[in-house]
């Protein structure tokens, strides 16, 4: 079996830290352990021209048994799609002689499933679309989303009406496309259980400690975080608030954290190894998402996988979860979030009835297992072409 995995950003085996996401790492080398599997991947270091279009213009290496075909960002900008599917389809033919041709194509994210799309329909392949962010929101006041503009709009709706197999991997994501009048199956990415397994029984506090991970920007709204830890200080919880992720909103948090008086119970630790972030999870008593939208965070799945108890804004798995295995408050509530928290952090019988219940969901539908159903919807569509 023969596939071709559209992707966006630079595939490397230092991507810990790097693009992709890890989980993205573990499904290509699930893929590649049952499928003859090359990588495609757009924008990633290098800059493409424009004569790079009419060839492959592309640097290979291997990873996990999968050829990983990198091909630059394009310098034109209103180009970019349609030289993204003239660039991966010179790719294929460059890379591969017309006997082992991919026999479907999967693009992972927006701009990835409209080149998958577009070259299974010129190809006669079928073809898979997983939409994994923004594809179906749209929150102009922080300029994220794909449905901003008309322009979007329409591209979106089209991938839709012309894609051959959605996935998601959430239930909250399904409804978004529901919505739009398409229908997802939903399939989520496997995560490594075993790296980030931990008991769901932990030390009692106080003090507790609070973890939240993700890039600190707007979506992610930690100033929300911020103002509900207050809140559990203002009622006489000792607690200490762990940050993990990169800064992109220069250093607002810090400055927010500081003018509430928190002073040394915010720890910002960057971004981290899975390695350490496993650690950080296993000593927490509760995880804390804020987004604003976040359709199937990895990180909840892999702080369940840890014993966590999850709290947090009501998007994505957790939307999904509540309230039997984790606990959603309204988006940018902070005195809500502030008594979910403060609920939780008194009774460690919730706390650990939560949690148990998250774990074995994650270990049921989300460990590195899961990718293989991908894998089996491969041979379906094939097998049925």
């Amino acid at each position: 079996m023969r596939v071709g995995l559209i992707v966006r950003g630079g595939v490397e085996e230092d991507s810990e830290r790097l693009n992709p996401a890890p989980v993205f790492l573990d499904l290509i080398r699930s893929l590649a352990a049952g499928s003859d599997l090359k990588v495609f991947s757009l924008h990633g270091e290098n800059r493409a021209t424009m004569l790079s279009l009419w060839r492959s213009g592309a640097s290979t290496h291997r990873i996990g048994g999968a050829d990983i075909i990198q091909l630059g960002t394009v310098r034109a900008p209103r180009l970019r799609l349609a030289a993204d599917v003239l660039r991966v389809g010179a790719a294929i033919r460059a890379v591969t002689p017309p006997s082992g041709r991919p026999q479907l194509l999967h693009g992972i994210g927006l701009s990835p499933g409209i080149v998958a799309t577009a070259l299974g329909r010129l190809s006669g392949i079928p073809s898979v679309v997983s939409l994994v962010g923004g594809e179906l929101t749209s929150l102009p006041d922080i300029g994220y989303g794909d449905l901003r503009t008309a322009k979007s709009r329409a591209i979106v709706r089209l991938m839709l009406r012309q894609a051959g197999t959605i996935t998601v991997a959430s239930e909250f994501m399904r409804r978004r496309v529901s919505e739009q009048g398409a229908q997802a199956r939903v399939l989520p990415f496997g995560i490594d259980v075993a790296r980030f397994g931990g008991e769901v029984a932990r030390p009692d506090g106080p003090p507790f400690r609070l973890l939240h991970v993700g890039t600190l920007c707007a979506l992610k709204d930690q100033l929300t975080l911020v103002r509900a830890a207050r809140l559990l200080v203002e009622q006489g919880i000792d607690l200490t608030l762990d940050l993990v992720g990169s800064d992109d909103w220069n250093g607002r948090v810090q400055r927010d954290a500081h003018e509430a008086g928190l002073g040394g119970r915010v720890v910002f630790h960057g971004r981290q190894d899975r390695g350490a972030l496993a650690e950080l999870y296993r000593r927490a008593h509760l995880f804390v998402m804020t987004s604003l939208d976040d359709v199937a965070p990895v990180v909840v799945l892999e702080a369940a996988a840890a014993g966590v108890p999850v709290v947090g804004t009501n998007v994505g798995f957790i939307a999904d979860w509540a309230p039997e295995r984790a606990s959603a408050t309204p988006i940018g509530d902070a005195r809500a979030l502030a008594d979910a928290m403060q609920g939780l952090l008194r009774s460690r019988s919730a706390r650990e009835l939560l949690a148990s219940r998250a774990q074995d969901w994650v270990r049921r539908h989300a460990s590195l297992e899961a990718n293989d159903t991908f894998l089996r919807l491969y041979r379906d569509l094939i097998f049925r072409r």
